[in-house]
């Protein structure tokens, strides 16, 4: 009994389930950027004139590869745990801005990017934890 107790309340499983999150969501938005270069110039234009609707009328293409480049290397980042809280901030501009271009197309369209943006941020605030490069080089 004293086993499963020390296992359910004293054992500490942050640092590991930091890492399984980060690497989780690394890839995600890794995966993401990488379709979006991979769908080429029409996709990252695309992309792009999603923001038409906040009143920008040009630079989609710029647009969009920002937006795809910020999900590979945010995503890494995150990965790697190295400046971990720049990929972080990296991604959540890139998620906040496809909550807000979703945000009036029902709750489906909405949801998934949010998540993931307030899963960036818990690690913005949180940090990268033990395994990771960061923790390495502060130590």
């Amino acid at each position: 009994m004293n086993a499963i107790k020390k296992l359910l309340f004293t054992f500490n499983y942050q640092n590991g389930g930091l890492l399984f999150y980060r690497i989780v969501l690394g890839l995600s938005m890794m995966f993401h950027g990488y379709l979006k270069f991979a769908g080429g110039e029409k996709m990252l234009y695309g992309v792009g004139h999603m923001l038409a609707g906040f009143g920008i009328s040009g630079g989609y293409l710029a647009l969009g590869t920002m937006a795809a480049t910020a999900e590979m290397l945010g995503g890494l980042l995150i990965i790697l745990g190295l400046f971990s809280r720049l990929g972080s901030f990296l991604v959540i501009g890139t998620l906040f801005v496809a909550t807000m271009v979703d945000l009036g197309h029902g709750f489906f369209k909405w949801d998934y990017p949010s998540q993931m943006m307030f899963g960036a941020l818990m690690l913005l605030i949180v940090g990268p934890g033990r395994y990771s490069f960061d923790w390495k080089h502060r130590n």
